[in-house]
Order: C-alpha cells, then structure tokens, then sequence
C-alpha cells in the first residue's frame, strides 16, 4: 500500500495501481477507438497500404484480425476481356427486379 501526504501533513494510504496506463500497453501501433454506433476508422496509410476499404472480421483466441477484401477491380487484368462496366450493370438490373419482388 502506498502512502501520500495530504497537504495538511497527514499521511494517506492508497491502495490500487498508479501508474500510466501507457506502461501497460505495448508497441502495438496505433490505437483506435470505437464510437457508439459501432464504427472504427481505419487510418488511411494502413487502408492504402492494403488498397483495401473492405475488411473481413475474423474473432480468434482473444483478439480481432481485420482481413483486406480486395476489390473486384483487382481482376483487371486476370481476364483481359473482362467488362466491369457490364458486371455492375447486371448487378444493378438483378437487384431491381429483387426489389419488384
């Protein structure tokens, strides 16, 4: 138990842990904070780093590991003859008619 000297002079015991939490924590990298609703922000640099904007959440053995989802456009290329254009058209003409329903 520690003790401090109020500035009457008496001696007060304490009891509990005081020091920074920054001693706890280790050299993780950057701490985010999640709002109410639930979001987090990704800094960009990691984003970019990724060129990612999508991430799978995966929970394991007391942590959380965010997987970068690559984005479609990331088959350019693979399939030269591959229309993106037409792939959202569709996308968007079979949600429609989803919606009909």
């Amino acid at each position: 138990m520690k003790q401090k000297s109020s500035r009457s002079g008496k001696i007060k015991k304490t009891t509990g842990v005081h020091e920074s939490i920054t001693e706890y924590l280790q050299d993780t990298g950057t701490v985010i904070t999640v709002d109410a609703t639930g979001r987090m922000v990704l800094p960009k640099k990691i984003r970019d780093h990724y060129n990612a904007n999508r991430f799978e959440v995966r929970e394991t053995k007391g942590h959380i590991e965010l997987i970068p989802v690559k984005p479609l456009s990331s088959l350019l290329g693979i399939f030269p003859d591959l229309d993106m254009e037409a792939i959202y058209r569709d996308h968007d003409r079979e949600v429609e008619e989803e919606d009909k329903e």
